[in-house]
């Protein structure tokens, strides 16, 4: 008889704790999850902190905390995560009432992207751990890993070109109601550019500098599209690279710059689109479109250099496509594209031992190729 009392009581405990549990656990349970920084470059470090609230007299002995953030970002204490299609994270912790618990992971961004948590799953348990309590918690928390810098030796080459082409194109046109600056008369000047009034006034001949009649501005057209079987990912990302680190170079000399891209932008879910600009800021857009490019979806290919068209409609413009595709379409393409702005560059990224053949394109592109090595890492 006592042996059945006995085992009704216990009974009686775990049913009567199991319903306090579920219905007073949650109260005043709360988690945070928070990115310390908002954009990093790839293969650098970062850190996300949790912070677990317990505002109430009931202790929580056993809590787990879960959630789950890109495969790409490797926590260093990578003992509570398991990475398969996302990298899942399960923290345990030990809540005593009234107690707020914080905690800063760090973690490599191995990869370019914009990466977020968007919910976290708090899991507990009865006093006999034989029954568990589910809530999930909204968190709103992203940061973007913008793509890494390209060897600037290298690229040396298809910058100094394009630099070289804007200036000419600068000095060739220019405005005849905007002075910029008056100098000396040299013997090569025109009569009609001398200034009078300065002339007087100085004894020597001084003659005008005209402002140039259009800010020209360099569009990348960065194609995101294999052209084999097998995608070569490594190869497209490091397309991403040179785009971001070629309009990088341009807008510190002041230039401005416009992105189109086949590429899908994973926030819009459309083409990815950057209208011209310059600056501090328009860098920060650059890169940031640039993290968001997912380059396993990409546009109808052959409506991609209509859809930049239509979207882009500057006349003084010269444009660099990227592209590791060596097909004889995308340069009759490209050649049509370009037929208004001479002077445009096509980079195409390769593999050492690829054989490159492009019969069809126009003298007045610059193909420029790029080698990517392999990484047997």
């Amino acid at each position: 008889m006592k042996l059945i009392v006995a085992a009704f009581t216990a009974w009686l405990l775990w049913f009567l704790s199991g319903v306090f549990l579920e219905k007073f656990w949650a109260k005043g349970l709360q988690v945070s999850l928070y990115f310390l920084q908002q954009a990093v470059v790839e293969g650098e470090s970062a850190c996300l902190k949790e912070t677990i609230t317990n505002n109430k007299l009931l202790p929580l002995p056993f809590l787990h905390v879960k959630f789950q953030m890109g495969r790409e970002l490797l926590f260093l204490n990578s003992k509570n995560s398991n990475i398969t299609d996302q990298n899942y994270r399960s923290d345990l912790f030990s809540c005593m009432p009234w107690q707020e618990i914080r905690r800063t992971l760090r973690f490599t961004c191995k990869k370019r992207g914009y990466y977020s948590i968007r919910q976290a799953d708090l899991v507990s348990y009865d006093l006999f751990l034989f029954r568990h309590f589910v809530r999930s918690c909204p968190v709103d928390t992203a940061m973007y890993v913008y793509p890494g810098p390209v060897d600037l030796l290298r690229l040396n080459l298809p910058l100094k070109e394009l630099l070289g082409q804007i200036v000419a194109k600068r000095a060739l046109i220019r405005d005849p109601f905007e002075i910029q600056s008056i100098r000396p008369y040299q013997s090569f000047d025109s009569y009609k550019e001398i200034n009078w009034k300065a002339t007087a006034r100085t004894g020597s001949f001084k003659v005008n500098v005209y402002a140039p009649a259009a800010s020209w501005q360099v569009t990348f057209l960065l194609d995101v599209v294999s052209d084999t079987i097998w995608k070569d990912y490594p190869l497209i990302e490091e397309a991403v690279r040179l785009c971001g680190s070629m309009a990088k170079q341009l807008l510190v000399k002041g230039i401005p710059v416009s992105i189109c891209t086949n590429g899908i932008d994973c926030l819009s879910n459309e083409p990815g689109f950057l209208k011209s600009g310059a600056g501090p800021e328009h860098l920060r857009s650059v890169m940031e479109l640039l993290a968001r490019i997912q380059i396993h979806k990409a546009a109808p290919d052959p409506d991609w250099f209509l859809h930049c068209q239509k979207v882009h409609s500057v006349d003084a413009s010269i444009y660099v496509l990227i592209s590791p595709r060596c097909q004889d379409p995308v340069a009759e393409a490209y050649n049509l594209f370009c037929s208004n702005s001479p002077d445009s560059q096509w980079i195409l990224p390769k593999r050492a031992n690829d054989c490159v053949q492009i019969s069809c394109l126009s003298s007045n592109i610059h193909l420029f190729f790029w080698e990517v090595p392999y990484d047997y890492s």
